[in-house]
């Protein structure tokens, strides 16, 4: 059984930002490819949505060879956990009554 997609807004961002950023850089699908030890089937994949979540370190070799953050190629902020309103107070709190027992 197929697994949805976690974060589709991340894989759509992901796929287009591959596709953009290889051609800026003159890279064909092979020569990206051959940058980031795949192959072109897998590149065009991941440019095309195919590859929903690529593992830690096929992003870490896809930031290497399109010369780019990590925050560039998923769209978004990583160096943060996301939190959730609630989850937020309570972390306010424990602050708070942490700070008030210093």
């Amino acid at each position: 059984m197929k697994r949805p997609h976690r974060h589709p807004e991340i894989t759509a961002h992901m796929g287009a930002f591959i596709k953009q950023r290889r051609k800026l850089l003159g890279l064909t699908l092979e020569g990206l490819a051959e940058k980031i030890d795949s192959s072109k089937s897998y590149v065009w994949e991941l440019e095309n949505g195919r590859r929903p979540e690529p593992s830690l370190w096929s992003v870490l070799g896809l930031c290497n060879g399109l010369q780019c953050s990590m925050n560039d190629l998923l769209g978004r902020d990583v160096s943060q956990p996301e939190y959730t309103a609630s989850e937020m107070a309570l972390i306010d709190a424990h602050r708070r009554i942490y700070a008030d027992q210093q």
